[in-house]
């Protein structure tokens, strides 16, 4: 480690201009939350694994900047040399250069692995002290990186529309149909889900996340795709012909950033008709200047090569068509969970058995001290990667099975309390029937992505953990069952998750709800339900998906989560005061909350019902996917609460 930060102060010193500061983001070219191998430039230099954060390399320092969720992990996995800079607790990253950096202070970054949002942002805090942003031509990482994994080279999967519900020529329709709305006369698409999301196309370039690394450029009357041609076989190739969809290099897209802000990209090198001006159905003739990019999402150096005047700086709009799920998309999203709810139960009858045969637990019923260790006979043991690698068998036994949506937070004990812990085979704990076990895990299935997590306990919870339990568990109901008129977003929504928490002096450092993608990203945008003051952007609409996943987490003792996808519905209130329209949501995501955790005096009888109703549907819907012991097992975990 200290010679990747002496080889990149060296090439920092002999950089033209000579660079005070070097940044290394977590993203890559596309702004991806998660990145493939080679992206994991952030990684790499800091040795930090976690999904988010970014790296700030002095020549006498080395910081790094990362949100709540990574708090834990970040103190545990950075060396003396670097300092963890916790966001929300110290100075921001831009204020901290600009306070902290020499005046005229040379800061470099990849512009490739940055948004235009973000490099604008801190170009105006640099402005202040005369400092300079400084686009590196060739990421320094790189440069120091010797075992650099090569670039993927996986097959493009065609995505049947049979699950997709929408053809491409319809879905660029509707996205010329906004250009013209926007006077764009064309819009660069990044982001690697929105990219797979238009074209109807899927990959593996990407683990967890079913995406192709690609560019699209969408014009007035062109669909470009830009991509490394190997990854396309011929029939893929005969598909982007038939849809009209013209093949380049992904290379290329930068060049052709050049053209396009000239008006000069036409889909034939030979035909330099403008692009720029277009007449539809034979309506009067239009001028479209503008070309449309997202800057949450478009890398600085796509930006940089066009025209600073003639950019049209608006969230896609694919986002939320993406968001909007069509019929067929969300009954496919349905079926997945409904056969993932039934790993997840098969998973929890199974490790109930074991901790019981191995361990002497009493067991997910019973509430019984476990017994003593040194009298166990069983040599067996359960780690928390074994235990998840199991979970992960019975998901691959279901219809159309694809892999994992993330890596699995199987977490035992004070595990639990790192918010995104990511077990190690070599490292990890073994199952103890004295402690807590969260479990967050989902699956990606052709007809749907899902996205699940319940906290169980195998022994005697304490008074203590019974009561954080029930204050989660009644946040989750609380949110899950919230009417609200249309236009609410999920800022507003949020408290709602939180307050029985709040009761107690309680809280989590997490969002309460992210969108979640068909056959895509696990983490799906634009809507979420979160504190963060971007969840104000975008309204809760009929037809979204999002997850209501309170926690509580104790440093160093356990961590509780409890999450389910919600879809959006229409309310159905027995009044519609201002004639807004009034919605709700409905929950498809099916596995027991553990009885034992929960003390029944915290709830009121109406949680109750809910929690009797929930549970008899649960049964009822995972009957066919279970075997008769599995059942039994069920059935016992979904008897009716007395109220």
């Amino acid at each position: 480690m200290a010679d990747t930060l002496t080889a990149l102060r060296s090439l920092m010193a002999s950089h033209s201009p000579p660079l005070h500061a070097l940044l290394v983001p977590s993203e890559d070219y596309h702004q991806s939350e998660y990145v493939s191998a080679r992206d994991k430039r952030r990684d790499f230099v800091s040795e930090f694994t976690g999904s988010a954060g970014i790296a700030l390399i002095t020549m006498n320092g080395a910081f790094l900047w990362t949100d709540g969720r990574y708090f834990l992990q970040a103190a545990q996995q950075l060396s003396e040399q670097w300092r963890l800079m916790r966001m929300g607790e110290d100075p921001a990253l831009d204020i901290w250069m600009a306070d902290n950096l020499p005046k005229d202070a040379a800061i470099g970054v990849d512009p490739w692995c940055i948004s235009v949002d973000t490099a604008q942002k801190w170009e105006r805090a640099f402005a202040k002290k005369q400092q300079k942003l400084v686009p590196t031509p060739r990421n320094l990482v790189d440069e120091v990186w010797k075992n650099q994994p090569p670039p993927e080279t996986n097959p493009l999967i065609v995505h049947p529309l049979e699950f997709a519900g929408c053809s491409v020529a319809d879905k660029l329709k509707d996205l010329r149909e906004k250009l013209v709305q926007e006077k764009a006369r064309a819009m660069i698409i990044t982001a690697l889900d929105e990219v797979a999301w238009l074209y109807n196309v899927r990959g593996t370039d990407v683990s967890y996340s079913p995406v192709v690394h690609a560019f699209a450029i969408v014009t007035l009357n062109s669909a470009l795709f830009y991509v490394d041609k190997r990854k396309l076989s011929s029939e893929a190739n005969s598909y982007m012909k038939e849809n009209g969809i013209l093949v380049r290099e992904y290379g290329e897209v930068s060049s052709d950033a050049v053209l396009l802000a000239s008006d000069q990209l036409t889909p034939s090198s030979a035909d330099k008709t403008p692009t720029g001006k277009a007449t539809g159905n034979g309506a009067a003739e239009f001028v479209n200047d503008l070309i449309w990019v997202d800057p949450g999402a478009c890398c600085f150096a796509l930006y940089l090569k066009l025209n600073a005047d003639e950019v049209l700086l608006k969230q896609s709009p694919l986002a939320l068509a993406k968001a909007l799920k069509n019929p067929v998309e969300m009954e496919g999203l349905k079926k997945a969970h409904t056969r993932d709810g039934a790993a997840v139960v098969q998973y929890l009858a199974w490790l109930d058995r074991q901790m019981q045969e191995i361990y002497g637990a009493s067991g997910y019923f019973a509430e019984a001290e476990s017994m003593s260790k040194n009298k166990l006979k069983d040599t067996r043991r359960l780690t928390e990667v074994s235990a998840s690698d199991k979970l992960e068998e019975f998901r691959a036994s279901k219809e159309h099975f694809r892999g994992l949506s993330f890596p699995t937070i199987s977490s035992v004990g004070s595990n639990g309390a790192i918010i995104h812990y990511s077990p190690e085979a070599e490292t990890c704990a073994e199952l103890d029937p004295d402690q807590m076990y969260l479990c967050d895990s989902g699956a990606q299935y052709l007809d749907g992505t899902t996205d699940i997590t319940r906290t169980v306990h195998f022994g005697k919870p304490t008074p203590h953990e019974k009561t954080c339990y029930t204050a989660v568990l009644k946040g989750h109901i609380s949110l899950g069952n919230a009417r609200f008129p249309n236009g609410t977003n999920g800022y507003a929504l949020d408290i709602l998750a939180r307050t029985p928490l709040w009761e107690y002096g309680l809280d989590y450092r997490h969002g309460t709800g992210h969108g979640i993608g068909s056959y895509l990203n696990v983490h799906e945008g634009p809507h979420q339900i979160s504190f963060r003051p971007s969840a104000q952007n975008v309204p809760l609409q009929v037809s979204m998906t999002v997850t209501d996943e309170p926690g509580y987490y104790e440093d160093g003792k356990f961590g509780i989560r409890l999450e389910n996808v919600l879809i959006v519905k229409e309310g159905n209130t027995k009044f519609n005061f201002g004639d807004k329209g009034y919605l709700t949501f409905e929950h498809i995501t099916w596995a027991p909350y553990q009885r034992k955790l929960i003390d029944l005096g915290l709830l009121v009888p109406e949680e109750i019902k809910w929690l009797n109703d929930y549970h008899s549907k649960c049964s009822e819907i995972l009957a066919t996917y279970l075997n008769q012991s599995e059942m039994e097992w069920l059935k016992k975990a979904t008897a009716p609460i007395a109220a």
